[in-house]
């Protein structure tokens, strides 16, 4: 795997893989990542940027002095996980962009795996690899996209009904054999690899987003665009999975999946609706007896 400078002038030949990995605090994490990469892929035309949005535990200076290989790039201001992604996405022309996680570490050869499934499957605009938990376990990250009841079973107090076994289990796909690659509404963005051109020069990541649910509305709006979204096991990537928003029901992170999960809901469903009333010649709230 190349270990140069990821930044490139606009006129540069895109390089086939950048790998973009954002950072708050993390410093724990990164070098078991960044060791890691390495040995994840044998192509020669792969670069690495790390994006840390002003982190206070030194975790530039680590990458600084640590991984001279890594393009470092200082935020001087705190901004959003898409922002943050979008800078890196941002920093080199490229065929595909992998999202990356820092409290990850990918498998040897797993980058090139999730390639040639790409290349193998043009009409694939986005796969992911099988996601360990740090015990070797399954996690489940190929999921269903969410409705009224899986919200409700798994973001609600209505959750405490169920067994923590039962809840969402079509909404996380855990009855589907996890070892056969498969078509799927989205996964967890953890460590996602999309196709630079599925993006067609917009930014991939939807910066309406407080935090969590971006991957959601990426997967939407390039199934919506006609690309496929595919989990490929062969790939396996362990990750610190902290869940700190399903941990807890109610906590900073929880309420700020909400309000996620309502901008999800406006722009994606209630905007469907609002258009279908257009069309149907219904005004906003207007009653169906006075359209009549």
């Amino acid at each position: 795997m190349s270990t140069a400078d990821p930044v490139a002038s606009p006129a540069a030949t895109p390089i086939e893989v950048l790998i973009g990995v954002v950072t708050y605090n993390h410093r724990r994490f990164i070098p078991q990542c960044l060791d890691s990469l390495p040995a994840c892929s044998k192509l020669h035309s792969v670069k690495v940027v790390l994006v840390d949005n002003r982190s206070s535990d030194g975790s530039a200076d680590l990458v600084r002095e640590k991984y001279p290989w890594v393009k470092l790039i200082e935020r001087k201001g705190l901004h959003s996980f898409s922002n943050n992604n979008n800078v890196a996405f941002a920093s080199s022309p490229c065929k595909y962009f992998l999202l990356l996680n820092p409290d990850t570490v990918v498998d040897e050869g797993a980058l090139d795996i999730l390639v040639q499934f790409m290349e193998d499957n043009p009409s694939c605009g986005l796969c992911g690899p099988k996601l360990l938990n740090p015990d070797g376990t399954l996690q489940f990250s190929c999921r269903r996209f969410p409705t009224f009841w899986s919200t409700l079973v798994r973001r609600t107090p209505f959750r405490a009904l169920l067994p923590r076994h039962l809840r969402g289990v079509k909404h996380l796909m855990a009855t589907a054999s996890h070892d056969e690659a498969m078509p799927v509404d989205w996964m967890l963005g953890a460590c996602l690899l999309i196709r630079s051109e599925a993006i067609e020069g917009a930014e991939p990541l939807d910066e309406g987003f407080p935090l969590y649910c971006e991957e959601i509305d990426l997967c939407l709006r390039l199934k919506r665009r006609g690309w496929s979204v595919f989990y490929v096991p062969t790939a396996r990537v362990v990750h610190h999975h902290l869940a700190v928003s399903d941990s807890v029901l109610f906590s900073r992170a929880s309420l700020l999946h909400a309000r996620s999960m309502l901008y999800f809901t406006r722009k994606h469903y209630l905007s469907l609706h609002r258009r279908a009333a257009r069309y149907a010649g219904v005004k906003p709230y207007q009653s169906a007896q006075s359209a009549q």
